[in-house]
């Protein structure tokens, strides 16, 4: 068998280069994810490099922050058991496995168990790279609120994957308002929440590109929560996607998600509805809010959003 040279970072572990072989020859044996082609026949001509990054964040006390590149050295035994294994597997499609064998760069944060951070943790970088990966670790019966507003610098197709890996009883909430320039992106936003967690999250596009978005946890115990809300605004002449699913089981475990969506042309935005990947029974409810261009999408919005003054009008 052929050793492929897969490593993308200087000085990067053995499983890691390991694992992205696996992905790289495996690939193929994987289904088929909609609309992969976008990505994968831009990445097919592209060499395998590591991104720029600007604003990535290093901290140690409360919790942990790392560049994923310098983590996946310094916590190797956490990133091998769970980097594109729970949340975003990497075995789920082929787009995914392409996505592994290429992550160019990103953020790793840990909280361990039972830290409650008063303060928000801001992630606001600038990323060149095709396949950023973002990996945020909250031990259990921890609280933490996390505030991502990055921008996506490449010209290229460019998925961004979010691993969010939630401890028992953890309560955690996320922000994401990501900015792309490129041809096109592809952001997927995951959890993996054990028995009793609850994840708020609250979700904005407005990006001048064609964005596909996928949403998606697994709700694994009791009492287990997932709450989200979704702001998409489609500019003229572009096209959004949003994909979100849940899985899961437990008694009192519920997924509740509101969506607004905002195009010029409702060709321009798609939005599918709430569904369960595996199809057992999960106590589920979205509620959809399709705007007129000629009403003000920020207007409309809760009064507590924090994606409010995201949609301000100018």
């Amino acid at each position: 068998m052929t050793v492929l040279n897969s490593a993308i970072w200087q000085d990067e572990p053995g499983w890691l280069e390991k694992k992205r072989q696996l992905a790289t020859m495996l690939a193929g044996r994987f289904p088929h994810q909609d609309g992969q082609e976008q990505w994968l026949t831009v990445w097919r001509d592209q060499p395998k490099t590591a991104g720029m990054a600007i604003g990535l964040i290093s901290h140690d006390s409360d919790y942990v922050a790392r560049p994923l590149s310098q983590a996946v050295n310094e916590y190797s035994e956490m990133l091998q058991e769970n980097l594109m294994e729970k949340a975003i597997p990497w075995q789920d499609g082929q787009l995914n496995a392409a996505h592994l064998a290429r992550i160019d760069g990103g953020q790793f944060i840990y909280v361990p168990d039972g830290v409650k951070l008063d303060e928000s943790i801001k992630l606001a970088p600038n990323l060149s790279g095709m396949n950023p990966h973002h990996v945020i670790i909250v031990g259990a019966h921890s609280t933490v609120s996390i505030e991502e507003t990055a921008r996506l610098t490449n010209p290229g197709a460019v998925y961004v994957g979010t691993e969010l890996l939630v401890g028992t009883g953890a309560r955690v909430t996320y922000r994401q308002f990501n900015q792309f320039t490129g041809q096109r992106a592809r952001q997927a936003v995951h959890c993996y929440q054990a028995q009793g967690s609850r994840v708020e999250l609250a979700y904005g596009q407005d990006s001048a590109t064609d964005v596909t978005t996928s949403l998606y946890s697994f709700l694994d115990g009791q009492q287990t929560h997932w709450t989200a809300d979704a702001v998409l605004r489609v500019r003229t002449g572009m096209h959004q996607e949003c994909r979100p699913v849940l899985d899961g089981y437990g008694q009192g475990t519920t997924g509740r998600l509101r969506v607004w969506g905002q195009a010029a042309d409702t060709a321009g935005l798609q939005l599918a509805h709430l569904t369960t990947g595996s199809g057992e029974p999960l106590d589920m409810a979205e509620q959809r809010n399709l705007v007129t261009p000629d009403r003000g999408l920020g207007t409309l919005l809760p009064a507590n959003s924090w994606l409010k003054n995201k949609f301000a009008d100018a």
